[in-house]
């Protein structure tokens, strides 16, 4: 009731809507910016198609579609003149191909990137602008453009002349709603993968949702490589598409294990074949393309199959955990269909492109469908997480509950029990010290048992406050027990003691009671290697009792 209560409060607070207004306002302002200045961008020029006209070494036309089908070195030319490209670029989108630009047998642009051989060749599509000089006159354009893997024809298509800047611009535009979301599913990631290592209460649970931001983070950063602006905002193509690869072959390996978890087939043999191939195949990959033997490009279909593998496995854990009935009711609801649709389409897309890779161009719906995927799952992980925190609260609240001194607030028996039990098997030093007020009965008697309380919670927290870190324990009664991480013949242990003592003296000066507060004391050293706890706290309890007699006979009183 308490819990509603307060959950009524804060709705009903005017900062809670203010909180909201402007979170919906910030993306409302964001969104309508950006379509609105896409669609008046005060960049655009006139852009004249110039992908016509161009010949080859043969004399004959060549067509851009199968340009670089006939060889894998190609040079075509075009005849111009200063009214056309005077104060424009040449812009085109080129895969898989180098080249270099001439004007009139001079290089004006030159496309031979030398990275490092761990990245690859390959640098995904690609747009260039190339700033053209001031032609007074007719004016030659040359374009000597090869394949990057022999055998295997890139291309170049559209080719325009316009205002450079517009074209880099126009084509970053196209990606920023993409690189936003992209931003927006890696942050998801990254929260959940931090839940899950802080996670306290969370059990084996924290490895789904670890698995989960794992999966998040690293299909995210895949469809961010996917598109040109990640290469452009960079100036690094070939070091963002070699991102590219590692992404989409350590795809398998998060997504096999938050199946394999939120299925219950945790101990699946499959997910973990399929974690040893998938990190096979990055080191293999990595390794063969360093020493020059094969690049990523050309062993990509290994990590299709993979992945086509993968997503078969997914699909049938999720069956026959449905079917085994080992999939909670809420997963089933939340995650079925958002499950089967994207990796169905995943595996279509796989095999379009093994068809025909040349014609393939990345679809947005597979992107934006994969986004669901995520999102649904991490929404759902947030909703798991939210329930777990309540029941860990709870369970912390009666865990307390169930070890605390109601009266004192120290550690009670059930907590003394269940210490001993848990370093029972480790290499532990402890001083047992053993104490128990004297004269309780007396001051029931004769104060009060209202009195005789107050003693008991003021020695409590005498004993608290002088042994500060060591736990400290009420046995029962007026009996209290400390473990002390100090030896009995330190300083600091006997300052402890001294500490103790200073307090219980300064509270009877201060309330001149008829009966003083006063606790007899016993103590000894336990090792865990070599002692048996029960006789160290019989020991320390014995002398605890000399003390007490001790005690006793000076005043005269015999209890």
């Amino acid at each position: 009731m308490k819990r509603k209560d307060s959950c009524n409060r804060i709705y009903a607070d005017s900062r809670f809507y203010f909180c909201l207004l402007v979170v919906f306002f910030v993306l409302y302002l964001l969104v309508t910016t950006l379509l609105t200045g896409r669609k008046n961008n005060l960049l655009i020029t006139d852009t004249i198609p110039y992908d016509n006209d161009w010949i080859d070494l043969s004399g004959n036309i060549a067509s851009f579609d199968t340009l670089m089908e006939k060889g894998d070195l190609t040079v075509i030319n075009k005849m111009t003149n200063g009214d056309v490209i005077n104060n424009k670029s040449l812009c085109f989108m080129t895969k898989n191909v180098y080249f270099t630009v001439y004007l009139n047998g001079t290089a004006i642009y030159d496309f031979h990137p030398a990275p490092p051989k761990v990245f690859g060749k390959s640098y995904g599509v690609f747009p260039h602008s190339v700033t053209l000089p001031v032609l007074a006159d007719d004016g030659m354009l040359t374009m000597e453009i090869e394949n990057i893997y022999p055998g295997h024809a890139g291309f170049v298509h559209s080719v325009t002349l316009c205002n450079g800047t517009a074209f880099i611009v126009s084509e970053m535009q196209k990606g920023v709603s993409q690189f936003l979301l992209c931003l927006i599913i890696f942050a998801f990631g990254i929260v959940l993968v931090i839940l899950g290592i802080a996670g306290r209460y969370f059990a084996e649970r924290r490895y789904e949702i670890m698995s989960m931001g794992a999966f998040a983070m690293v299909s995210s950063l895949w469809v961010a490589t996917e598109s040109p602006f990640l290469a452009l905002l960079t100036g690094l193509p070939i070091a963002i598409h070699f991102i590219d690869y590692m992404m989409l072959a350590m795809m398998p390996i998060p997504l096999v294990l938050f199946t394999s978890y939120i299925t219950t087939n945790k101990q699946s043999r499959v997910a973990l074949l399929i974690g040893v191939l998938s990190s096979a195949n990055i080191f293999a990959s990595t390794l063969l393309t360093s020493l020059g033997k094969k690049d990523y490009h050309e062993l990509l279909i290994v990590s299709h199959i993979l992945l086509g593998v993968t997503v078969i496995t997914v699909i049938y854990l999720f069956v026959r955990g449905v079917v085994q009935k080992k999939i909670r009711r809420g997963v089933i609801i939340a995650l079925a269909i958002t499950f089967f649709v994207p990796l169905t389409v995943a595996l279509f897309e796989m095999v379009r492109y093994r068809v025909d890779p040349r014609g393939y161009q990345n679809r947005p719906y597979l992107q934006y469908m994969l986004f669901l995927f995520i999102f649904t799952c991490s929404i759902y992980e947030f909703i798991s997480l939210s329930e777990m925190s309540k029941n860990s609260q709870y369970a912390e609240i009666m865990e307390k509950i169930a070890f605390t001194d109601a009266l004192t607030g120290l550690l009670n028996r059930e907590a003394y029990n269940d210490e001993i039990d848990s370093v029972k098997d480790e290499e532990v030093r402890y001083t047992v010290v053993m104490l128990d007020m004297n004269h309780l009965k007396k001051v029931n008697d004769r104060l009060g048992h209202a009195m005789g309380d107050e003693y008991i919670k003021k020695l409590a927290e005498f004993i608290k406050n002088a042994f500060g870190s060591d736990k400290s324990f009420r046995m029962g009664g007026d009996e209290f027990l400390v473990l002390s991480k100090y030896k009995s013949s330190n300083a600091e242990f006997q300052n402890c003691l001294a500490n103790m003592n200073k307090g219980i003296e300064a509270y009877n000066r201060e309330k001149k009671a008829e009966i003083p507060l006063s606790v007899a004391i016993g103590y000894a050293d336990y090792n865990s290697s070599k002692d048996r706890m029960e006789d160290v706290v019989r020991k320390a309890d014995q002398r605890m009792y000399e003390q007490k007699k001790t005690m006793n006979l000076e005043v005269g009183v015999i209890e």
